[in-house]
């Protein structure tokens, strides 16, 4: 009889210890993607692995390319996704309709503001394509007018995003371009950088040169730098977002 009340006693306890540590079924709730709409783009990941510089490379055989997608709900259920490629999405390449089931499949991974795609055209190599969220930007550009002392030629109402947005100022001869970009200084250390370089938005490469250059954390919301010879702001859209060119500054 005591043997059997044990029994009985240790089951109640295994079935009570199983029942807690086992994990509930994910409910479609906690499975659910959070809104894919945006622009997305695997700047970072591409400059990684093609920079001339050996602190930052990502040493491959598996390199990407360089890709951005803008996604956007239809009207009749799923998503379209508008695929180039190149700096500041020159090139085309295709219109994707996605189901609801293709982007909860095994092909999209969404971690925060980081997309993962693979397996698909386009998205075949064998490390996932690492697409960021970006960022918009408002911003200027200004430069001193040589010709006319004390007076400068502002370029100003640019929109630009912080996966590589590019945005220039063309003027008398004069050419500058402002580059945005979130990047791994030293592949481990997460920046936002704004660079400066004096040649035309369509000259600049993956390893070009910028004449000089700031950095901030990736998060901030407001960055500028001033050389005298060119000076740019860039602030992020976002409701109540203010800067020079929205906001009128009364002198005191």
């Amino acid at each position: 009889m005591k043997k059997l009340l044990y029994t009985l006693i240790l089951s109640i306890i295994l079935v009570g210890c199983k029942e807690n540590n086992t994990t509930p079924e994910p409910t479609p709730e906690t499975t659910k993607l959070v809104s894919l709409e945006g622009t997305w783009d695997n700047f970072q990941q591409y400059w990684l692995e093609n920079t001339e510089t050996d602190i930052h490379r990502v040493k491959t055989d598996d390199k990407h390319r360089h890709l951005s997608m803008v996604i956007q709900e239809v009207e009749n259920g799923g998503y379209s996704a508008a695929l180039k490629e190149g700096r500041n999405g020159q090139q085309f390449v295709e219109t994707m309709a996605l189901s609801e089931a293709d982007l909860a499949g095994p092909d999209f991974k969404i971690d925060g503001d980081t997309l993962y795609v693979t397996g698909r055209s386009h998205f075949e190599n064998k490390d996932p394509y690492k697409f960021i969220r970006t960022r918009k930007f408002s911003g200027w550009i200004e430069v001193p007018m040589k010709q006319y002392p004390d007076s400068i030629y502002r370029k100003s109402n640019l929109e630009i995003h912080d996966q590589g947005g590019m945005a220039e100022l063309h003027v008398d001869g004069i050419q500058y371009t402002a580059e945005l970009t979130q990047l791994l200084f030293g592949q481990k250390l997460a920046i936002m950088k704004l660079a400066i370089y004096d040649m035309p938005l369509d000259s600049v490469e993956i390893n070009s040169r910028s004449i000089s250059y700031t950095w901030l954390n990736p998060e901030a919301k407001r960055t500028g730098i001033n050389l005298r010879k060119v000076t740019s702001g860039w602030t992020l859209i976002e409701p109540g977002y203010i800067n020079s060119d929205n906001t009128k500054f009364d002198k005191k």
